[in-house]
């Protein structure tokens, strides 16, 4: 009887040790996360983005996430001609768990952007893959741009050995719906032009993109073709050299044809048109 009395104080004993190192190892993990210098971790994170980026960025309501993160909000100021300063919410930053075992660590990030959700995986090495979904082109551009596209875009984006300047090797497949192209009033066209739905597939190496695959279609034309843009610090400077193949639709506006017929451009047997684009960014010229 006096060998059983002795275990369960012993197991009494045993429970109360475990119960005490819980509650030591909760609350010095309470205090450690009520107390950690978060607003220094993002001042830290943003500088080292900043570094590797070159952009101006700025974050704020930053809180740490369960079980290992970081959460703010963050604005981004490209200084792109016609680009808006970009304000992502609901920013979560935190690591990709069994890459911390690894030489190549990464990073997960999600968050909101002009009314759509995106998320990125990237890692140290410049590999970065990423998917958007329901993003708004509208917000992302000025409002005094010349000519302006809105429509909602989801895709996706994967690269490899990315420098600073964006430059290095991957593919892209976007697909925009609700397109619609303001400004055209300029060159005698209605001012806003329902195009549909475009599917955008490609790949690019340093500067210079390969369009594989352009589609525009169900809108006031459809539109197939391809071709190469070599990108340069400006509008002057970005090359290009497309092909493209036009086809009216019922819905096609008589100032289009009109504007056809200007271009000298005959329609081929099918009663499409086919444009060759070349020139610059700030001046096409087609043949």
């Amino acid at each position: 009887m006096n060998l059983f009395s002795g275990w369960q104080r012993l197991a009494g004993h045993r429970r109360f040790f475990l119960l005490c190192l819980l509650l030591f190892i909760v609350s010095t993990f309470l205090s450690t996360w009520l107390f950690f210098p978060i607003e220094a971790i993002q001042r830290r994170l943003l500088q080292n983005v900043s570094q590797q980026t070159g952009l101006d960025m700025r974050g704020r309501n930053a809180t740490l996430l369960f079980p290992l993160g970081i959460g703010l909000d963050l604005s981004i100021y490209p200084d792109i001609p016609g680009l808006n300063d970009l304000e992502i919410t609901e920013l979560q930053v935190s690591p990709v768990w069994h890459s911390l075992f690894s030489s190549d660590k990464r990073l997960n990030l999600t968050g909101t952007l002009a009314t759509g959700q995106f998320d990125v995986d990237a890692a140290e090495s410049g590999v970065i893959h990423t998917q958007f979904k329901n993003v708004a082109l509208a917000a992302l551009q000025k409002a005094d741009l010349l000519y302006r596209i809105s429509g909602t875009v989801t895709g996706r984006f994967s690269g490899e050995n990315l420098s600073e300047n964006m430059e290095g090797q991957g593919d892209f497949s976007f697909h925009v719906v609700n397109v619609q192209i303001k400004g055209l009033e300029k060159i005698g066209l209605p001012a806003s032009f329902s195009a549909g739905t475009l599917r955008l597939d490609g790949k690019f190496d340093q500067r210079r993109f390969s369009l594989e695959k352009v589609v525009l279609s169900e809108g006031f034309l459809d539109l197939s073709g391809g071709g190469n843009v070599l990108i340069g610090e400006t509008p002057e400077q970005t090359r290009l050299n497309l092909n493209v193949r036009l086809h009216r639709t019922a819905t096609t506006p008589d100032s289009l044809q009109e504007l056809f017929n200007l271009t000298g451009i005959k329609p081929t047997a099918d009663g499409s048109y086919l444009m060759r684009i070349g020139g610059t960014l700030a001046k096409p010229i087609i043949r």
